[in-house]
């Protein structure tokens, strides 16, 4: 570990702070989290009971960080509860951190230093897993594995990889089972593994999912289950996750890995890189470019499906930017590519910030429950200055709301009750029981029916889309006053509603 490693790690937890908040796809191990912090063994308490969700998620990367959780909780004084999803995020996103630079040290012994210090600064400049490291999607609970066992492959130890990857395809995500696959096949066709040997190594790593996976969420869940298996069959088998939109077979890599990988000279290093060493290169990056394009074959397709193999393609350009910067004393042509390398990882490192600040945006309802919790305390000073006293709250949260930041560590006051009840007719009956309605919608009527008797007491807006400034002001856009909130476009908007008899 390194100067670079800590200020990856420094860029992770500022990404944190900068955008604290989460969306849905989160939510079920974040509440996982809280639950096993704030309910212990009233299991029927916990939120997935309420609020399943469309398939089950196993409960052991919550558990896991819970653990390492509740030493905080218990012995330090904390501000909030909401300060518990700092420090649950903090403590994803450092396992990440370690998975890449444990990484990167498998990297230093087998490519050599120069070469890990060119994956250092493609890989750490990067936006998205910066970002999402410290993000508790399912993903990223998979993600410390599979770099362990891309170290354990690119270390030559096969047999270790598809253990781990068997694992961590039994418990955390079934999409890789293909990687496993691929990997098992590239070892099988360079004889570093017998086929018998394929099968055991896979074997173990299956059945201890089977039985980890098995034994914690049949508890959990209260049912025998391992939630992959089901997972799988409904996205896979049934072809539910088409549901969520399909997008065309070639997509990962004419759009989500050059997002993803976002340098611009990252794809162009690759094609040096084959030159420089076609052999290594195809070694390497054959399967993980392989799981890419049978994963391809699945309609519904997103980036973070993915992820996994971003710091192999960014391994591999590092390889091409080793083999420029080598040169560089010989040759004119190989000191300006050099540059031109530390110009994009500077610039690389400039968007990133850049789409930070955007992103940080995109979480309008978590910023509602900041708004709401400003409401109240003015509206309690001003009863208490009529000699009055605010009381209880009943405050209902709706959907669009809850998922886009409004989470269990959010709400976080004893004097409120945080509804967030989602069948309408339910809600209609519940009107005369809200005090404070949370809502994307323009008005309480289309909530509850019933107009009159509601006051806006507050609003906050959220990313829209981002408009190109030199559509709005031409090429002098900088001089415009306020021309950062034209281009980042706030246009959703969470609207904080009172009844008047509160």
């Amino acid at each position: 570990m390194d100067l670079l490693d800590l200020l990856f790690l420094v860029l992770i937890i500022v990404h944190l702070v900068v955008s604290p908040y989460t969306k849905v796809e989160e939510s079920f191990n974040l509440h996982a989290i809280h639950d096993l912090l704030m309910r212990g063994r009233d299991l029927q308490a916990y939120d997935h009971f309420e609020f399943p969700g469309v398939v089950p998620r196993t409960f052991i990367g919550a558990l896991a960080v819970a653990l390492l959780t509740k030493p905080f909780q218990v012995l330090a004084p904390l501000p909030s509860k909401f300060a518990l999803q700092y420090i649950c995020r903090g403590i994803l996103g450092v396992i990440n951190w370690a998975s890449i630079v444990y990484l990167r040290r498998a990297v230093s012994k087998v490519f050599g230093k120069s070469t890990a210090l060119w994956f250092a600064l493609l890989q750490y400049t990067q936006f998205h897993i910066t970002y999402y490291a410290s993000r508790t999607l399912p993903n990223m609970f998979a993600f410390p594995l599979t770099m362990l066992a891309t170290s354990f492959y690119i270390c030559g130890k096969p047999a270790r990889t598809i253990t781990v990857l068997a694992f961590t395809t039994i418990v955390f995500r079934a999409e890789l089972l293909i990687l496993t696959a691929t990997i098992g096949a590239s070892s099988l066709l360079r004889r570093q593994l017998s086929l018998s040997s394929t099968i055991f190594a896979g074997s173990v790593g299956g059945i201890l999912g089977i039985v980890a996976s098995g034994l914690v969420d049949s508890y959990f869940w209260d049912f025998p289950l391992v939630p992959e298996f089901y997972g799988l069959y409904f996205n896979a088998i049934k072809g539910q996750s088409a549901n969520w939109g399909t997008e065309p077979w070639n997509t990962y890599f004419s759009l989500h890995l050059p997002k993803i990988l976002l340098n611009p000279v990252t794809i162009p290093l690759i094609f040096v890189s084959a030159f420089a060493d076609l052999r290594r290169v195809a070694i390497l990056l054959a399967p993980y470019a392989a799981f890419v394009g049978i994963y391809s074959l699945h309609p519904h397709k997103e980036w973070r499906f993915i992820v996994y193999v971003v710091p192999v393609f960014v391994l591999t350009a590092a390889i091409g930017a080793t083999w420029i910067s080598n040169r560089m004393r010989k040759e004119v042509i190989f000191l300006a590519a050099t540059i031109a390398l530390v110009a994009s990882v500077a610039g690389t490192l400039m968007i990133s910030a850049g789409m930070l600040a955007v992103s940080s945006t995109n979480y309008p309802g978590g910023h509602a429950v900041v708004a709401l919790h400003e409401r109240l305390d003015e509206l309690a000073v001003a009863k208490a200055a009529m000699g009055d006293v605010l009381g209880n709250v009943t405050v209902h949260f709706d959907v669009p709301t809850c998922m886009s930041g409004a989470t269990l560590f959010t709400f976080a006051r004893d004097d409120v009750v945080y509804d967030r009840t989602e069948n309408s007719e339910e809600l209609k009956s519940m009107a005369g029981e809200i005090d404070v309605l949370v809502t994307f919608e323009k008005g309480p009527a289309n909530v509850f029916g019933r107009e009159h008797e509601w006051v806006e007491i507050g609003s906050v807006k959220g990313l829209g889309g981002l408009v190109p400034p030199w559509r709005q002001y031409g090429p002098r856009f900088w001089e415009t006053a306020g021309w950062w909130n034209n281009i980042v476009h706030l246009e959703q908007r969470v609207f904080i509603f009172a009844n008047r008899g509160l």
